[in-house]
């Protein structure tokens, strides 16, 4: 019974997942002047929020720095973010 209540608690309590965009739709929603900031996590996903679709994310190829490039010299506002460890 209390795992069945953990389990609907974990459905009702845990956000969902945000909308994944392409790299094009990213740029196309900077470019409509929908984006002005962009968080880059961990180097592996970039979050935004657009005012026309709302908070998204974009997944990054490793090592590839030419998207975050492209966004600077748009004039968006690049922040970098690391995720903790957690417990070891």
């Amino acid at each position: 019974m209390l795992s069945a209540a953990a389990g609907l608690a974990t459905v009702f309590f845990l956000p969902k997942p945000l909308p994944e965009l392409s790299r094009q739709e990213l740029v196309a929603e900077v470019r409509a002047g929908n984006v002005r900031e962009v968080i880059i996590v961990d180097r592996e996903m970039a979050r935004a929020v657009s005012t026309r679709r709302g908070p998204f994310r974009v997944v990054l190829p490793p090592g590839d720095r030419s998207l975050i490039d492209e966004l600077s010299k748009m004039g968006v506002a690049v922040k970098y973010e690391t995720t903790p460890l957690g417990l070891i």
